[in-house]
């Protein structure tokens, strides 16, 4: 059945689909127009619906959290790496800051070591899938298959802890939400963003943090990336200064278990 055929079946079902009855009064050519439209209207939605920034309409999402206190939560995407996370987390321990580290299966198979450092030194470990596929139009086995073996993995490196969930490139549809709320787990995303891949100044890097900070922000860094080639020393050179001009503002850096806990959102 052709597309205008189509139209002209639907809008004689239902009263309630008059936008297809309005096209169907339409001549052919202004049919295809509209209909065009309506196609492209759907993919611009389905492409906004995909970003970090778009609502998960399945499930529980967290960008941030609702709370009056001046608590954030730093994390971590895409490690563990050499040697970026070791000196990130050098970084921390002289700070005395817990962070959360979202990270890949396939780089925790090859760095088992700096999985154990994490935990042992008091952060909390979140996953990030195993390959940083974009966890969108996959089949429901494929994205199970991802959050599940790197779950696998990271007990079997004896984290006992909580593992919280965030999909690479922070990308979502459907499918993807469906299984996190089966699966009875919140979807950690983030809203302070320093675009630390583009490799910024110190300053800028800093800057951006600070412009976009508020009390329950989730800020998203890296210490590595999908296939660990990137240079992230610019993070590492950065995050001192991101500590020490978040902390002059009078803030404290939690875990993202820690910070959950304080959301006082509906």
């Amino acid at each position: 059945m052709c597309p205008v055929r189509f139209v002209t079946y639907l809008s004689n079902q239902s009263t309630l689909l008059t936008p297809l009855k309005v096209i169907d009064k339409m001549g052919t050519k202004m049919k295809f127009l509209a209909i065009f439209l309506i196609l492209i209207g759907c993919a611009g939605t389905l492409y906004w619906l995909k970003g970090h920034t778009a609502p998960q309409l399945i499930g529980k999402a967290y960008f941030s959290i609702k709370t009056d206190k001046k608590i954030v939560a730093l994390t971590f995407d895409d490690g563990p790496s050499v040697p970026f996370t070791s000196d990130i987390l050098d970084i921390l321990k002289e700070e005395g800051v817990k962070a959360t580290f979202f990270i890949l299966g396939k780089h925790a198979e090859i760095h088992p070591e700096f999985v154990q450092r994490i935990y042992q030194e008091g952060h909390e470990i979140g996953n990030h899938s195993w390959s940083h596929a974009r966890l969108i139009f996959k089949t429901p086995a494929f994205i199970r298959d991802e959050i599940e073996r790197t779950d696998h993995l990271i007990k079997t490196l004896g984290y006992t802890g909580p593992i919280h969930f965030r999909a690479p490139y922070g990308n979502k549809l459907l499918i993807l939400p469906w299984i996190l709320k089966k699966m009875d787990r919140p979807h950690i995303l983030f809203d302070v963003i320093a675009k630390d891949w583009e490799k910024p100044s110190p300053h800028i890097m800093t800057q951006r943090i600070m412009e976009q900070l508020h009390p329950g922000a989730i800020i998203l860094l890296h210490d590595a990336d999908e296939n660990n080639i990137e240079d992230r020393s610019y993070t590492v050179q950065t995050l001192k200064t991101i500590i020490e001009a978040v902390r002059e503002k009078g803030y404290q850096f939690l875990t993202i278990s820690e910070l959950l806990k304080e959301d006082t959102g509906s």
